[in-house]
């Protein structure tokens, strides 16, 4: 038997057979120990003629055998073997476990639970994984529910590592991923409660992230033993603690006795290199009901459920970076616009103040002139008049439209300005419907011309709560949204009279994965030729003069290219217009610090 950190808390136990073992950090590793000091193939063991021979495998830093460094030596019970920082001794049989206060206790051992049975890989070799998976269960008289044979049971297990598998591909609902591990592990092991946990990536916290039980009752509070997580966490080790309540090394733990914790086990979910989180099971009624190999297979399919989390995360992280390229390339999109549009206006504006102050004189000049000939009208003859009056009117209508004309002409410049111009605000999360309820009353308080008495129908679904989004920017599109209803209704008002009422309804609804602002007028709505082209740039159904066309182009690009949502419009010339907001819940950004605690 090699034993690592003889007399040490984290004391771990290898039994020597026939079979070669190599020793290092690498995964595919027989004894993986992911230590710094280790080279990835740092030594073999092998036996001749019932003896046991180390052999340095070109190691970085040296094998020793009793203190001297070797490249092939024979091994002995008693000897010590070093690799690395590492240290490990060579006995006849395993050691037996001794409880603290007893003889033969290791000066200065730590306090800390010790399990009955350990295991430092995280991921089992093939031939490990087939004996687990096809194993009999240790322990008590199986329930009915487990008293299936051994080949039935084999095909079980196998059956559930290969659902693990498939969840490899589903990858974009982190938080429902998590619970359907936890659903796997409870099909095939006699689980009473389970936990997943996971390290925080902004705090370096490890936090549970989902509880079940099986029953499927709510879980109110901690349901782990914080000891047993710890020791996993820490020495990145699979653990096995038969039976938990009667084991002395448990004593100070309350949290077992609290918890009712009969036996457990815990393995660290590492799909690589570091470890993300741990995967814990127990089971409150019987002691001893997970054997060897029961924790031989749970590390297994920790490995594989560990990958699928991986997985989940890249995707995620994929997402936000596709989300942020996104808002990169529309804010490059507007500076561009917002450039040029700034240049067409430095050139125009020039002449069009000209034009509009010169026209503005002229509407002067032309009353001045009508002042000089008013004497004159005696000497003139009635058709002499009748020609001065004539081009007198003339000339004040084209002056007077050449001055109007100028002044839409300068105003469609600062439209587009106006909305060229982006936000510098980041995105923020945003209670969505304090954000509608402001919109909405800024929208109304910014109308322009004859009010209407519009009836409002408001309906905040509370579900929604907060949305990951750029606040000024949201608001905007449903301001431009509101505008444009209350427009079309004050159309539809002034033709019909008080006959009709206007009313405008605006909903917001919780999605499972999104998040719907719904604003609905009772106006004239749009006619089917025109609704095709209605998110064009400079397309408007209003008269000349009243609109830019700019509004509903530019609101679809910052919620579709900008928030990777949906902005669509239904209509029924003649009844109502509905514009239908779809934001994702969270961005897109859904990520880890957000899961259920």
């Amino acid at each position: 038997m090699l034993v690592y950190n003889p007399g040490q808390a984290d004391e771990l136990s290898y039994p020597l057979g026939d079979v070669p073992l190599t020793i290092g950090r690498a995964d595919d590793q027989a004894i993986c120990i992911p230590h710094r000091s280790l080279s990835r193939q740092h030594a073999r063991i092998e036996s001749s003629d019932g003896r046991f021979f180390v052999t340095d495998l070109q190691s970085k830093n040296g094998t020793f055998v009793n203190g001297l460094q070797i490249r092939r030596k024979e091994l002995r019970p008693g000897d010590t073997l070093t690799l690395g920082e590492l240290v490990f001794l060579l006995t006849p049989e395993a050691p037996s476990s001794v409880a603290p206060g007893q003889p033969g206790d290791a000066p200065g051992a730590s306090d800390e639970p010790r399990p009955q049975l350990t295991r430092a890989l995280t991921r089992v070799p093939l031939k490990t994984l087939v004996q687990a998976v096809a194993g009999p269960a240790a322990g008590p008289e199986p329930s009915a529910s487990e008293s299936a044979s051994p080949a039935t049971r084999a095909r079980e297990r196998l059956r559930i590592l290969q659902e693990v598998a498939k969840l490899l591909s589903v990858t974009d609902d982190f938080d429902t991923l998590l619970g359907k591990v936890l659903d796997l592990a409870f099909q095939i092991l006699h689980v009473d409660r389970g936990v997943i946990l996971l390290l925080d990536e902004k705090t370096g916290k490890l936090e549970p992230r989902v509880s079940k039980t099986a029953e499927g009752t709510a879980v109110r509070g901690p349901i782990f033993s914080q000891n047993i997580v710890d020791f996993v966490l820490r020495r990145s080790v699979a653990a096995l603690f038969s039976d938990a309540v009667n084991d002395p090394r448990l004593d100070a733990a309350q949290s077992i006795i609290f918890n009712s914790i009969r036996a457990s086990m815990c393995v660290p979910l590492k799909p690589r290199d570091e470890v993300i989180g741990v995967l814990y099971v127990d089971n409150l009624s019987t002691p001893n009901r997970f054997s060897e190999d029961d924790l031989d297979f749970l590390v297994a399919f920790a490995g594989q459920a560990a990958l699928a989390l991986e997985n989940a995360r890249l995707y995620r992280r994929i997402e936000e970076e596709t989300v942020q390229r996104m808002q990169l390339i529309m804010d490059a999109k507007l500076a561009s616009l917002a450039s040029m549009v700034g240049g067409m206006a430095h050139e125009l504006r020039n002449p069009l103040n000209f034009i509009s102050n010169f026209a503005g004189l002229s509407v002067g000049l032309t009353e001045d002139l009508a002042g000089v000939l008013e004497p004159q009208r005696e000497r003139l003859g009635p058709e002499s008049v009748r020609d001065v009056d004539e081009a007198l009117a003339c000339l004040r209508t084209n002056v007077q439209k050449i001055n109007e004309h100028g002044r839409r002409a300068d105003a469609l410049i600062q439209g587009m300005l106006q909305h060229a111009r982006r936000s510098p605000g980041p995105r923020e999360a945003v209670d969505l419907n304090a954000l509608v309820a402001e919109s909405l009353a800024l929208g109304q308080g910014g109308v322009r011309g004859e009010p209407v008495p519009v009836r409002l129908d408001v309906e905040y679904d509370p579900s929604v709560e907060r949305v990951e989004l750029v606040r000024a920017d949201v608001g905007r599109v449903i301001i431009n949204v509101v505008d444009n209803a209350l427009y079309a209704m004050r159309q539809k008002w002034t033709a019909q009279g008080a006959a009709y009422v206007p009313v405008l309804k605006v909903r917001t609804l919780a999605r499972p994965e999104s998040v719907e602002v719904r604003l609905r007028d009772n106006g004239p709505g749009i006619p089917a030729d025109s609704a095709q082209r209605i998110f064009d740039p400079f397309f408007t159904t209003k008269p000349p003069g009243q609109g830019t066309g700019l509004g509903l182009s530019l609101s679809h690009d910052i919620i579709v290219q900008g928030h990777q949502g949906t902005f669509r419009m239904e209509t029924v010339p003649g009844e109502f217009t509905e514009f239908v907001i779809t934001l994702p819940r969270q961005g897109r950004q859904r990520f880890e610090a957000r899961g259920a605690r």
